[in-house]
């Protein structure tokens, strides 16, 4: 046990380094030291890939998107050229996992039909990115210790980021004029946005991560440690607020009300004076951004009422292939629909996905979608396993939270926030495999001791 943590600990060192060095490269860093750093990255990636599992969930939301669709593919190639070289076990694709390979097929037919190739050519390789490194993680992590060291470092990058936006917000950046209606919210004087370079991006990001956050509290037993988790939980939760994401705090109000049906319901009946203290206690800043979604005079959200109207123009107009995969045809059929208005995106990924893919692709979205909560409640929820059911309850709130939010944001529109999707779903299904594994070991007990020790099973 020694020897193997000795062995263990200046590696994760190396890989962490790799990572930073990566980061080096944005800010001019000598390339002999990014050379020297990524050889020692490769090196460790190639002996031990849960180094690079963890390294790469924990860095790659720190990156340039260029630098993160590298790192993507850099490690899954190593990866299956250390599983060539070593004849590691092969790559398995489980029965519950068959659904995202059609619909990521269905995807690579859209950019070949796409009114515009190289548009949709750019968002087939980022979900490509992200696919790889699904596959990635659910053959290679086998036990709940490795999935718990994968959702601690989303976690911890999450806090990182989470400081970062904090800071934004008390020495004041400077907010965009197209963030916020100061006519009916004069009282905002910054939002928070982290690295992401837009508030609304960033809540995206939040609310996917903080209900893991709130899942490692709720399952450790260990009082300091779960101190360590609610501190983490304070600042991802205050600079969530900070970004000013109306979408962002009704996401997380969904996840909080999906987590606490599936965990403990009577906590619900705390809801309403907590919501009545709530009013005392918030920033009247806050308050007032929040009512402003009841205003349908505000800027914001007459805007997007109007990219809705146009969009449903164009799904009607292309009802059955739709435009093609990503944003780019998207952007270039809605100007020719209105020029006034230079948008990138539906602010809706519902409406976004049927005017991209189609009914068809449309359709196969939401069976995606359901497929994911549907295997998450079959096999974690109902575990006898105290951490499995609370992971499991806390990637259906982030789910739940993330699709509520989906429909004032398009949550495939960048980068990060697409590689994060596919990231949540690789650890929903590492999750269900441990759990399938450790039932079928259960169920072979029960017939072992059923049959005798004699008996072939």
């Amino acid at each position: 046990m020694m020897e193997a943590r000795v062995k263990t600990n200046p590696l994760l060192l190396f890989a962490l380094g790799f990572v930073i060095g990566g980061v080096g490269l944005s800010i001019k860093i000598p390339f002999v030291i990014l050379l020297f750093a990524g050889l020692i990255g490769i090196m460790v990636f190639f002996e031990n890939p849960m180094v690079s599992l963890i390294a790469t969930t924990f860095g790659y939301i720190f990156l340039p998107d260029l630098l993160v669709l590298m790192l993507l593919y850099g490690t899954f190639g190593l990866y299956l050229f250390r599983k060539f070289i070593k004849k590691d076990d092969p790559l398995v694709v489980a029965s519950h996992e068959v659904i995202p390979y059609v619909y990521f097929l269905l995807m690579a037919i859209q950019t070949a039909t796409s009114v515009y190739f190289m548009g949709s050519l750019r968002d087939l390789a980022i979900h490509t990115a992200g696919f790889m490194y699904l596959i990635f993680l659910i053959n290679e992590i086998k036990t709940e210790e490795q999935l718990h060291g994968i959702i601690v470092a989303l976690v911890c990058a999450a806090t990182l980021l989470a400081l970062v936006g904090i800071y934004q917000y008390v020495i004041g950046v400077d907010i965009k004029k197209e963030w916020v209606d100061t006519s009916s919210n004069s009282a905002i004087r910054a939002r928070a946005y982290s690295v992401f370079g837009n508030p609304n991006i960033f809540a995206e990001y939040l609310v996917m991560a903080i209900p893991l956050c709130v899942g490692l509290f709720w399952s450790t037993k260990r009082d300091s440690v779960r101190l360590f988790f609610l501190a983490m939980f304070v600042v991802q939760i205050a600079s969530l607020f900070m970004t000013m994401s109306r979408g962002g705090w009704l996401g997380l109000a969904v996840a909080a009300f999906v987590f606490i049906c599936l965990v403990r319901k009577e906590l619900l009946l705390l809801a309403i004076p907590l919501l009545g203290a709530a009013v005392f206690v918030v920033p009247e800043s806050i308050v007032n951004r929040f009512m402003t979604i009841f205003n349908f005079a505000d800027s914001s959200t007459s805007y997007r009422f109007k990219i809705w109207e146009i969009t449903e123009a164009i799904i009607h107009d292309h009802l059955m292939v739709g435009l093609g995969l990503g944003h780019l045809p998207f952007k270039m059929v809605f100007e020719q629909y209105i020029r006034t208005m230079p948008i990138y995106h539906a602010h809706n990924t519902f409406l976004q996905i049927f005017a991209e893919m189609g009914i068809v692709g449309f359709v196969l979205f939401f069976i995606f979608m359901v497929s994911i909560f549907v295997n998450l409640a079959r096999y974690p929820l109902r575990s006898d396993n105290k951490y499995l059911k609370i992971t499991g309850a806390a990637l259906c709130a982030s789910f739940s939270g993330m699709l509520f939010h989906g429909m004032f944001e398009n949550i495939f529109y960048m980068t990060k926030i697409t590689t994060t999707f596919w990231l949540l779903l690789a650890v929903s299904f590492a999750l269900v495999r441990i759990t399938k594994k450790r039932l079928a070991l259960s169920e072979g007990e029960k017939r072992m001791d059923c049959y005798g020790k004699e008996s072939i099973i």
